[in-house]
């Protein structure tokens, strides 16, 4: 029994302790940055309606893009479906006072949140606003003119 015990010993001694480590952590998954909202400045408003504009990649010269965000008080029925903001994809040309609607996103919640309802492409070229129009005041908040 002795030699058992000094064999178990010297077996102790000689070989290495290894202890079980807990693999490593993987990383955590990494989520993609949400685009943050544009930055809205509010440029009209009435008793139905309050119109904002993107206006912060505008260039002088040349077309830019910029959105428009409608934004109801009440909400509106469009082919059935309830929304509270319709968000307008634009070009503009400061240069030379024109304006076209790219596409029109209705939107189930304010500012432009909650689900999007099929995009309607625009069907609108190139034209300078009527005086008093909507378009006009856009294009003045937009390419700096009052």
């Amino acid at each position: 029994m002795v030699k058992a015990a000094v064999l178990f010993a010297g077996l102790m001694c000689a070989a290495p302790i290894v202890y079980a480590q807990a693999p490593a952590a993987p990383p955590p998954p990494t989520r993609p940055v949400a685009a943050a909202p544009p930055p809205w400045k509010s440029i009209y408003e009435n008793s139905q309606t309050v119109f904002y504009i993107d206006a912060s990649k505008v260039q002088q010269t040349g077309p830019s893009d910029i959105a428009v965000l409608t934004e109801y008080k009440v909400p509106q029925v469009i082919d059935g479906v309830q929304i509270w903001s319709i968000v307008s994809h634009m070009k503009v040309r400061c240069d030379a006072t024109l304006l076209a609607t790219i596409d029109n996103t209705p939107h189930a919640l304010q500012m432009g949140a909650g689900r999007a309802v099929p995009v309607q492409a625009g069907q609108d070229t190139w034209h300078q606003p009527e005086p008093g129009s909507l378009g006009e005041l856009i294009w003045n908040a937009v390419c700096g003119k009052k």
